[in-house]
């Protein structure tokens, strides 16, 4: 699963750069630019990165002591 959040964070955050630049307008219209687009796929980006930092190496187990 780690894979996938740091893939998806990716595709997110890159998506989002090429939107406000203007070199995908496939999301809309020939209308201007909506911010919103942009900060909703960084802030998409953002938490897939909180996703991947609570995936954990090994599950955790209450102790025996």
């Amino acid at each position: 699963m780690k894979i996938a959040a740091i893939g998806l964070a990716g595709v997110f955050a890159l998506v989002g750069v090429l939107y406000a630049l203007g070199a995908i307008n496939w999301l809309t219209s020939p209308k201007p630019h909506h911010w919103s687009h942009f900060v909703l796929f960084e802030v998409m980006a953002a938490l897939c990165l909180v996703w991947l930092r609570f995936q954990s190496n090994k599950p955790t187990t209450p102790s025996l002591r």
